[in-house]
């Protein structure tokens, strides 16, 4: 957690305000960052854990800044990001920022966050709906525009960044993208990082795509995802239920 704040706090663009919700962790960020002396900091704590999409959403409902970002504890900024994306928002029709970032700790060596710049930014179905373009980490918002789509869900486990996006596309807001590495993401591993369990990860991006496709049923690519990824978790299900059988 201290790297990500001291990277926020450290950007070249001084006009911030560091909320840091803390989801019930073991040691309260309080003590953690008791040594912290900066008035941009502010640290609010839920009672039980509720997990990163609740956090996420008290964050975004106690934000008094018309931009928010999302950085989780083990990520952090380079020192010009925020200087970097904030023009971007000159447009009008922008809701989204993103930038490139470096992966830290790929068990290939892989460095490179997005790769290929020529299809960024991707901010239109059906292309959106194949895999997440937007490095979370590296995603800046307009406020307000989040909040009419109704922030959060909370009861995606995983791939509720992808939702939030999806549903800021579907109300006619664009994106744009800033080919440098303005962030550092930690690969996960089994001990930290949702990421890490692919399978888990890919269940709840068939539900966001159940859940997105209900309320836009016309809106052409997640369908498609349906139609492919429902298929092959019931075959999962059923190979996972035979496996569970006593044998006779």
């Amino acid at each position: 957690m201290r790297e990500a704040v001291d990277s926020v706090l450290a950007q070249s663009e001084p006009r911030l305000e560091l909320l840091v919700v803390d989801d019930a962790s073991p040691v309260p960020a309080h003590e953690t960052l008791a040594d912290v002396d900066d008035p941009r900091l502010r640290i609010v704590r839920h009672r039980r854990n509720r997990g990163s999409a609740a956090a996420r959403a008290t964050g975004l409902k106690l934000v008094r800044t018309p931009l928010v970002s999302q950085l989780d504890p083990d990520d952090a900024w380079e020192p010009d990001y925020l200087a970097s994306v904030l023009p971007c928002f000159h447009d009008p029709g922008i809701g989204l920022a993103y930038t490139n970032a470096t992966i830290v700790g790929h068990p290939t060596g892989h460095d490179d966050y997005v790769g290929d710049p020529s299809v960024h930014p991707m901010d239109a179905f059906p292309k959106f709906a194949e895999q997440n373009p937007v490095p979370a980490l590296t995603a800046t918002m307009r406020t307000d525009a989040v909040r009419r789509v109704g922030g959060y869900a909370r009861w995606a486990w995983a791939a509720g960044d992808y939702y939030l996006y999806a549903r800021l596309i579907a109300a006619g807001w664009r994106f744009a993208y800033v080919h440098r590495r303005l962030a550092r993401y930690r690969w996960p591993s089994a001990e930290s990082g949702k990421s890490h369990d692919r399978l888990r990860v890919e269940r709840y991006e068939l539900l966001v795509w159940i859940a997105f496709a209900a309320r836009h049923p016309l809106t052409p690519g997640p369908r498609r995802q349906i139609r492919v990824r429902l298929p092959r978790e019931a075959r999962r299900l059923v190979t996972s239920f035979g496996r569970r059988l006593p044998v006779p």
